[in-house]
């Protein structure tokens, strides 16, 4: 049977149509079912981590965005309720599992927790909810050194740059990395994964306040000379590239971790060596800001980015071969279905035995549209959480 009866029957989620940040909705939601199926896990939440994704979601720039109302978010932290760890709770119904493999993975591993037991969680959409129902194989207890608001801030972000880094760029020690907006929270978990591995890394940041942020967590690993406070000119920019591989002792980078893009992207490419691999995640510097995708209207802002759209980077295929480089492009929401695959990454990251990640910035449930504005203006260093209701979280 579940390890709990009786599950509550409605919870407070944000809600909305995919398009437009103002479009979201604090509302009460009724749960479809009172008891945990078979691999099922009900958490109450005290902390959701806010992605890039979850931007891209919202104004409905993901094509695996649902096309009705949803409930956005892709992470989150909290307390379990209750489990469906037998046979005997039935067959699961909330969680729409992404393939066949998906259930049954999490219907093995649902014994391995208990109502009580601190999480953290990711899923395909529905974290920015006070309760959600979550695939066991797709939790990890938060390490007990940590606060549920770190909890909240290390599995999306980490799973990515880890994807990034060791499956796409099979980074190797002694390895030279080029991680753009390292005092992001993908940012910085890239620098302590390649620390970890011993890769040698120069990190670009997007104003020189972040700089301190990053000398004063990876003492010892980055200085001043590896953290390039990028240039608006692509010619300058390619020069402080230059000058970090001489810092380095390097002739070229052997990884581009990129969520910038945009201007950003041909002089990072000119600047791999032989054999480089550029990485591409996301594309900052081309994503709208503003509330809504019908911020393209507004005469200025459209004519901004239609030139930034007709100037972008051509990657010409027939020229890679000569050039000894490749270009890779990823997203997370993809690999909800390749099972084996994302509890090995996850696994992974647990055994690294990481610091915690930085919180940046925490805001109140009521708040979190407000945050998802200032993580959308590109201000944020390091996570931004979410925090659900009052008392205690684990801190």
């Amino acid at each position: 049977m579940a390890t709990r009866a009786v599950v509550p029957r409605t919870r407070r989620a944000w809600v909305l149509k995919a398009g437009s940040v103002k479009s979201l909705r604090l509302k009460e939601k009724p749960l479809p079912t009172e008891r945990c199926g078979h691999g099922e896990v009900l958490v109450r939440v005290k902390c959701i981590g806010l992605n890039f994704a979850d931007v891209f979601s919202v104004l409905g720039l993901y094509s695996a965005t649902p096309k009705g109302e949803f409930i956005p978010g892709l992470e989150f932290s909290g307390i379990v309720e209750q489990v469906g760890a037998t046979s005997e709770c039935g067959r699961a119904t909330t969680v729409e599992f992404a393939c066949d493999e998906a259930r049954m993975r999490a219907e093995r591993e649902a014994s391995g927790f208990k109502p009580g037991d601190r999480v953290a969680g990711v899923v395909r959409f529905g974290a920015y909810a006070t309760t959600v129902m979550a695939p066991a194989h797709q939790l990890r207890h938060v390490p007990k050194s940590w606060s549920l608001a770190q909890g909240a801030a290390f599995n999306v972000q980490a799973l990515t740059t880890h994807y990034g880094l060791s499956e796409l760029g099979n980074v190797k020690p002694g390895q030279f990395v080029l991680v753009h907006s390292c005092a992001g929270g993908c940012g910085l978990l890239a620098l302590a994964i390649l620390r970890a591995k011993g890769a040698k890394a120069v990190g670009t940041v997007g104003s020189a306040s972040k700089v301190d942020v990053v000398l004063e967590r990876f003492k010892g690993y980055m200085t001043r000379d590896l953290v390039v406070v990028r240039s608006s000119d692509p010619k300058e920019y390619s020069e402080q590239l230059r000058r970090s591989l001489r810092t380095l002792g390097a002739d070229g980078f052997d990884i581009a971790l990129d969520a910038v893009a945009g201007k950003y992207f041909q002089p990072t490419f000119d600047a791999l060596g032989p054999g480089g691999r550029h990485v591409v995640y996301g594309a900052a510097d081309m994503t709208p800001q503003g509330d809504t995708v019908w911020t393209l209207l507004n005469p200025m802002v459209g004519l901004r980015l239609a030139w930034k759209y007709l100037r972008r980077p051509r990657v010409d295929p027939l020229e890679l071969p000569a050039q000894n480089k490749s270009v890779m492009g990823f997203n997370l929401i993809w690999m909800f279905s390749k099972v084996s695959q994302l509890i090995s990454l996850l696994d992974e990251l647990y055994e690294m035995d990481l610091e915690p990640p930085l919180v940046g910035q925490t805001f109140t449930f009521e708040d979190l549209p407000q945050a998802l504005r200032l993580f959308q203006s590109g201000q944020t260093t390091g996570k931004v959480v979410i925090r659900v209701g009052g008392g205690d979280d684990g801190e």
